[in-house]
């Protein structure tokens, strides 16, 4: 099997045991309610993405009861979200050509240097990378699942195995949803458990004046997102509905392709690529519809900042349950099959045509924002130290 360099360097790491470094099972726990914890999160970047805005609300909270809260960044000093007053920063080694071996030392000279922090990581590959330099030193350590699992390592069949291994070592293991639990060894379940993913506090209150004639979408513009699905059902619908138009938030390596399909719909007058923007949240509270059309997710925030803002939204059955999870078909969303173009642009249609029932679905969806709240999550969370 052949492997690309980051993978090849992984498995070296591994077989670093046989060098000699010292593998001690026995762990050290910290003392369950001590007064002040101090945690380290793991990340490549402070991008774009969801699992960095989950930690960013996450350290807010953590802030707030008292636990001094660090930021580790691994591979890109990009810092896309404001960080919260009082949250450190570490990106003193960040860079795109740093290696798997010297991310991990560089994370087990910090873990000697705070033997009684907590470390946390929710990305598969610095999950494994926080459990190998936790090895034989005293760090808790919790990571968590933010995805189908099944696409942690596209065309490898042996980092899955590695993964497995490494993740019976974690303290905890936070999963999204109970069919991403289900989607690992049952081994792994024991130190496992479910929790859904924050409302930061700072989305915006559901919107209560006349909608805007907008289809919304956000998400990186990758195969994953599958805005080709959103692109085709909008321009079915827009041939029926052609007073809409349809915004798309995101950057990702599919923008030009992405055009070119706008265009051969025929729907280019009609559809905006609005890129990444900080105030995403205030063009899809306002908008009539959003959509999310994902092939795999573990629990969109996009998708529950929509619900929580009260907008009809229409998600995928995605792989990883996400969408599931929270939506009620019918009730406070609508869910629709992968790749049912016909579908999709069906709902969008429904919703628009049918203003009270899309108001009541709204205001159904509106009723997660107190299950969502950072403190009933965060305070699962703080179980977990």
């Amino acid at each position: 099997m052949r492997l690309d360099v980051a993978h090849r360097d992984l498995y070296t790491c591994i077989e670093v045991k046989r060098l000699g470094m010292i593998f001690s099972e026995d762990k050290i726990g910290l003392t369950p309610g001590c007064d002040q914890v101090e945690i380290f999160f793991v990340a490549p970047s402070l991008g774009g993405g969801g699992a960095e805005r989950v930690a960013l609300a996450l350290s807010s909270f953590f802030l707030e009861e008292g636990h001094p809260f660090t930021i580790v960044l691994t591979k890109d000093k990009s810092v896309h979200y404001e960080i919260p007053q009082g949250v450190s920063l570490v990106d003193d080694f960040a860079s795109p050509s740093v290696k798997p071996l010297q991310q991990i030392a560089h994370i087990r000279r910090l873990m000697k240097a705070k033997p009684a922090a907590v470390f946390m990581s929710f990305l598969p590959h610095q999950n494994m990378y926080t459990l190998l330099a936790s090895i034989g030193l005293p760090n808790k350590v919790i990571i968590s699942v933010r995805n189908d699992p099944r696409f942690d390592f596209p065309g490898s069949s042996f980092l899955p195995h590695v993964r497995n291994a490494l993740y019976r070592k974690a303290d905890a293991i936070v999963f999204q949803t109970e069919t991403q639990a289900q989607l690992l060894p049952n081994k792994l379940k024991a130190n496992g458990t479910v929790i859904l993913n924050p409302l930061s506090e700072s989305v915006p209150e559901p919107y209560e004046g006349e909608r805007r004639k907008v289809i919304t979408t956000s998400g990186r513009l990758e195969e994953q997102k599958n805005h080709e699905m959103t692109i085709r059902a909008f321009a079915k619908f827009h041939f029926v509905h052609p007073d809409y138009r349809l915004e798309i938030f995101g950057e990702g390596s599919l923008d030009a392709r992405l055009r070119e399909l706008v265009a051969e719909e025929g729907v280019a007058d009609a559809v905006s690529f609005e890129g990444f923007s900080p105030n995403v949240l205030d063009y899809i509270r306002t908008s009539a519809v959003f959509v999310m059309s994902s092939r795999f997710e573990g629990l969109s925030n996009s998708m529950l900042e929509s619900l929580c803002m009260g907008v009809p939204t229409i998600c995928t059955r995605c792989m990883g349950g996400g969408a599931e999870a929270v939506i009620d078909d019918g009730e406070n969303g609508i869910l629709v099959d992968i790749d049912d173009v016909e579908a999709e642009a069906n709902a969008m249609a429904h919703l628009v045509d049918n203003p009270k029932y899309a108001k009541a679905i709204g205001l159904r969806a509106r009723e997660l924002r107190q299950q969502l709240s950072l403190k009933t999550i965060g305070d699962k969370w703080l179980s977990l130290l």
